[in-house]
């Protein structure tokens, strides 16, 4: 194998090893967001709730 196509194979395999590295990143960062995401709409959900119960509380209780 000559220099020059040892030279060309360590390149090819520095830019696939970046590629993977940033394909990692971009994964581990978007399945974060997405459990972040899941959360916060729980959250919210849970939050709906409670106001619905608060209205419902005030409307069935006796007005003085």
């Amino acid at each position: 194998m000559s220099s020059f196509e040892r030279l060309m194979i360590n390149r090819m395999d520095t830019f696939a090893d970046n590629h993977r590295n940033l394909y990692e990143m971009c994964e581990s960062k978007f399945n974060n967001m997405d459990t972040r995401f899941s959360t916060l709409d729980e959250q919210i959900e849970e939050v709906q709730r409670q106001i619905l119960e608060l209205q419902f509380e005030r409307e069935d209780s006796p007005s003085f």
